[in-house]
């Protein structure tokens, strides 16, 4: 399998206020649980009821992080003392090296001079798990293997690809895309014609994402399928054709 990874890359807006700093105006909830950085929020909705439509109900362990909540969770987690963690993580904070405690994974350093720091600092990672049969668990593979494929579509990644890595965290996802800070994230515009079977191009590939159907942009007949069987879930006329009202409903 391959692990999809991009490091982050942090708007002008976001560092003039630093990490773990960023004010309340420009965060907002996501349907899983939690507050992202507002543009970061509205697309990973986009996701999550991609993910919901091909059969996964993700839910937030782990959202924006204040300078305080990381400074408190990285005091949890590390120790002055090897306490025999393998591998061994360690962390530069306070002029000092600290180690992970077994039974942790492994998070930032603080920065309270707010330059760097964790992502989540940043409202632009967040941290999932899964709802199955109404209990939180962690993702299962399938659900994991699903992320995998169509997560960058939103441009969603691993903070490493690298499985053997101490880094690698199947539950971290973060924002790789870049961000105009000055334009606002909206759902897409509808493109003013119907799209059928035979269409390609974006506007196929930002379709088959909510409805589950495989995004290669081609609008065959098993995105027909899917979009009938999307229609039909939700009261529509489920004819396979996205005219505007089925547009509307896709990206409400």
């Amino acid at each position: 399998m391959t692990y999809p990874a991009r490091s982050v890359t942090v708007p002008a807006a976001l560092r003039a206020h630093g990490n773990g700093r960023l004010p309340d105006s420009m965060l907002s909830k996501i349907r899983a649980g939690g507050r992202l950085y507002t543009p970061v929020a509205a697309i990973f909705d986009r996701l999550d009821a991609a993910a919901l439509a091909a059969g996964y109900q993700l839910q937030t362990v782990g959202d924006y992080r204040s300078l305080d909540a990381q400074i408190a969770l990285f005091r949890r987690r590390y120790d002055l003392n090897d306490l025999g963690r393998i591998p061994r993580v360690t962390r530069q904070y306070e002029g000092r090296t600290w180690y992970l405690r077994p039974g942790h994974a492994p998070s930032a350093a603080p920065d309270p001079s707010g330059r760097r720091g964790s992502n989540h600092g940043w409202g632009m990672a967040v941290d999932i798990g899964q709802r199955v049969d109404g209990k939180l668990v962690a993702l299962t593979d399938s659900c994991f293997s699903w992320l995998c494929a169509n997560a960058p579509t939103f441009e969603f990644y691993l903070q490493t690809g690298d499985p053997r890595s101490p880094e690698f965290e199947r539950w971290h996802w973060q924002y790789g895309g870049l961000l105009d800070e000055r334009t606002p994230i909206s759902s897409p515009h509808y493109p003013g014609t119907a799209i059928r079977l035979g269409a390609r191009g974006a506007a196929v590939r930002q379709i088959q994402a909510v409805v589950g159907a495989v995004i290669d942009g081609s609008y065959g007949p098993r995105t027909e399928d899917a979009v009938k069987r999307w229609q039909a879930s939700r009261g529509l006329v489920a004819d396979g054709i996205v005219g505007p009202i089925t547009w509307a409903a896709l990206f409400a």
